[in-house]
């Protein structure tokens, strides 16, 4: 990564500062990232309501044609959707990956864009998606191990919830009521990674270009709306240095914390 002084391409009067307009996380992006997490979770529901429920279906008519309790649900049940989650994770592991390439160079081209307007600088000779080949390389096995624990967790509550409601002798109806509860934790769970690792990208990417700039110091900005949590509302407008801890939670710098959809706005020194 060449690095370069974004001050020193200005040439601004010595003494002055400049607070850089910020790049912010691009909603498109989160809604791509949760549609490869759905894509896991509709497949299971499909296979569970398809394979499994028809075997459950035919233990309880076992059970009431005895009169007397039989076999409980089986491992082997569930053999089809552990191939079919591992497969699936992998697909949409590589999906996500292609949404973060995508959403790195479009951050880049922003960067530049935004230089250009704020100081009148051009970028291009010193800014490559090279340089986040390292970055990018760490961020897809951070994600892909998320994808993974969400596939692992809904595999989980598939079983346990298939399990209790065979040895507690429950309908089909309760059956598919309870999938249905599990299914929705799941898919909050996924909503969540989804915003909360696009921000994470978002603020790693301002970090890491604004620190390729020089540029050491930056000014928190909320999302200036009724969704901002209280502590981070009393941050924005404070300026802090990178490396610095913040009045975030744990001393996060802005898009670090979960949830949250504050952006660091670089502030040039000249």
């Amino acid at each position: 990564m060449l690095r370069y002084s974004m001050a020193q391409l200005a040439k601004r009067p010595k003494g002055s500062t400049t607070i850089l307009p910020p790049v912010n996380v691009r909603l498109a992006a989160e809604k791509q990232y949760l549609t490869a997490l759905r894509a896991i979770l509709t497949q299971v529901v499909a296979q569970t309501r398809e394979t499994v429920i028809p075997l459950y279906e035919q233990e309880q008519a076992q059970r009431r044609a005895v009169r007397a309790m039989t076999v409980d649900a089986d491992r082997t049940w569930f053999a089809g959707l552990d191939a079919l989650v591992a497969q699936l994770v992998r697909l949409e592991s590589n999906t996500v990956n292609s949404i973060l390439d995508l959403e790195a160079k479009r951050h880049s081209d922003t960067f530049m864009a935004m230089a250009k307007r704020a100081l009148g600088i051009d970028l291009k000779a010193v800014i490559t998606q090279e340089d986040l080949a390292d970055y990018l390389q760490a961020a897809a096995a951070r994600n892909a191990s998320l994808i993974k624990s969400l596939g692992d967790d809904v595999l989980k509550r598939v079983e346990q919830t298939v399990y209790a409601n065979s040895i507690a002798g429950n309908s089909v109806t309760t059956l598919r009521k309870a999938l249905q509860e599990q299914f929705g934790i799941v898919d909050r769970r996924a909503k969540l990674i989804a915003r909360d690792q696009t921000s994470k990208l978002n603020a790693d990417l301002n970090r890491i270009r604004q620190e390729q700039a020089g540029v050491t110091s930056y000014s928190w900005m909320t999302a200036h709306d009724e969704r901002v949590r209280p502590l981070h509302r009393s941050l924005d407008g404070k300026t802090y240095k990178w490396g610095e801890a913040t009045g975030a939670e744990q001393g996060l710098p802005p898009g670090q914390p979960i949830n949250c959809r504050c952006v660091a706005r670089g502030v040039v020194e000249f």
